[in-house]
């Protein structure tokens, strides 16, 4: 139905404005060893709100795909919406685990702590150098572009 598809538009493109919008961000600040900068982007989005909202118009536009698949001439098992699923699960597979669940917001708040003098500036940038939160980031701007490529495209 027509609805679905719009409804599955809007969502993944909000979702993807504020999700990969607000990792940019924070890649560049880490990537610059800019303290200041995250611990500003960490005061902005409000402890990552930006970030809950966009899973969540993340999992809604999931939702209305699947309902337009299920209410249009789609077939579930097309090579290009396989292509879809996977993509779709290396993304969340690779946001919830550990790795970034545990690095992304313990340093935003190091910064936060930085800045107010509570927390040496150098030891929250030897974290930043240390952190794979850059490399992670990259490759999720690479799957949701990819992804983004595979439904306009439908390459199989």
């Amino acid at each position: 139905m027509l609805i679905f598809k719009a409804l599955h538009i809007l969502s993944m493109f909000s979702a993807v404005a504020l999700l990969i919008g607000e990792e940019v961000f924070i890649a560049l600040a880490i990537w610059r060893r800019d303290v200041r900068g995250l611990a500003a982007i960490h005061r902005l989005s409000g402890r990552r709100v930006l970030t809950y909202a966009g899973a969540i118009t993340f999992m809604a536009g999931i939702v209305f795909g699947l309902l337009t698949a299920a209410t249009g001439d789609l077939d579930f098992f097309s090579g290009w919406l396989i292509a879809a699923y996977v993509l779709v699960a290396a993304i969340l597979v690779l946001n919830g685990s550990p790795l970034v669940q545990k690095q992304v917001l313990p340093l935003m708040e190091e910064a936060v702590e930085a800045e107010a003098g509570q927390r040496p500036v150098e030891e929250v940038v030897r974290h930043m150098a240390g952190s794979p939160v850059v490399i992670v980031i990259a490759v999720n701007v690479v799957l949701f572009a990819a992804i983004i490529l595979d439904m306009v495209l439908k390459p199989f």
